[in-house]
């Protein structure tokens, strides 16, 4: 997706949203529902591989293509067919997510449904078994995390609430599924300098394109 697209859904998204939405990790931490209620317009599947990305798969097919290197987040160009192990996710990707609690894994499949419906996707990881007392505190806390925000605002109706978030079944995790992209403010993976300093050195060619090189 180019950024002027991008921008595009960012600026139709914040009107709608008066501003509520902000790539920052606080802010999710806080209230992840605006992010996961714009998430859904650029997920994997939603937009289709362009003219550029089509190339790069094109290139890779014909064994010239060394690495790409994207500040996107939509993983078109995996989508149009270039080699996952050919790309360079500088600010990470949507195709995969993690639970904030305990760390699992997540495919974008596995939180597509919820996604989708604008809903915030927990973790449905089965905990070890526990005594009944210190499950009933596990569930406490649970809801106590998922509903810090809705407790602040005194707008939010508890229908609201359940539609945004799943209803999990006892023993789950429920912990909140972040997509494993760089907000602002995080930093970057260290793989990224590690991969240029050696592509750098065996690349014949370099193609720049869809970035001014500026945030």
């Amino acid at each position: 997706m180019s950024r002027s697209l991008f921008n595009c859904y960012i600026q139709i998204f914040l009107i709608k949203e008066s501003k509520s939405l902000s790539f920052k990790k606080e802010a999710f931490q806080d209230d992840p529902r605006p992010f996961y209620r714009f998430a859904h317009s650029l997920y994997p599947g939603k937009i289709e591989p362009g003219p550029s990305h089509k190339f790069l798969a094109w290139l890779d097919r014909q064994n010239m293509l060394l690495r790409v290197y994207t500040q996107n987040i939509d993983g078109l160009e995996q989508s149009a067919g270039v080699g996952e192990s050919k790309i360079i996710y500088a600010h990470g990707s949507l195709l995969h997510a993690s639970c904030m609690k305990c760390k699992v894994g997540y495919s974008a499949e596995d939180i597509a449904p919820d996604v989708r419906a604008g809903r915030v996707p927990l973790c449905e990881r089965r905990l070890a078994k526990k005594s009944k007392k210190t499950t009933e505190q596990s569930t406490s806390r649970c809801r106590e995390e998922n509903g810090a925000s809705l407790r602040r605002s005194s707008r939010n109706s508890s229908k609201k609430f359940n539609q945004q978030y799943k209803i999990l079944p006892k023993g789950s995790c429920g912990g909140v599924i972040k997509p494993n992209v760089t907000f602002f403010g995080e930093k970057l993976a260290n793989n990224i300098g590690r991969s240029l300093e050696t592509d750098y050195k065996t690349a014949d060619a370099l193609i720049v394109m869809g970035t001014s090189l500026s945030v």
